[in-house]
């Protein structure tokens, strides 16, 4: 069996850094988790979700008022 020199390692943790799997769970929930803790997501969150609720009524109102107006039409 042959010893690992020096250069052999140096090789070696290049070829590990080198090659990251993307289906590692465990760095996705890692990257996922420095996310969080270093960004505003809350408030884009509460942002994202009032602009959301005003277009699905938006479009409620509409779909209702062409169905009623469909109805008004063909009866």
């Amino acid at each position: 069996m042959r010893a690992m020199t020096v250069r052999d390692v140096e090789c070696l943790s290049a070829r590990e850094a080198i090659t990251v799997c993307p289906f590692d769970l465990g760095r996705l929930v890692q990257r996922f988790q420095r996310y969080i803790e270093t960004s505003d997501w809350d408030e884009r969150l509460v942002r994202y979700v009032t602009r959301f609720d005003r277009a699905f009524l938006h479009t409620l109102v509409f779909l209702g008022l062409s169905i009623f107006l469909s109805w008004l039409l063909y009866s």
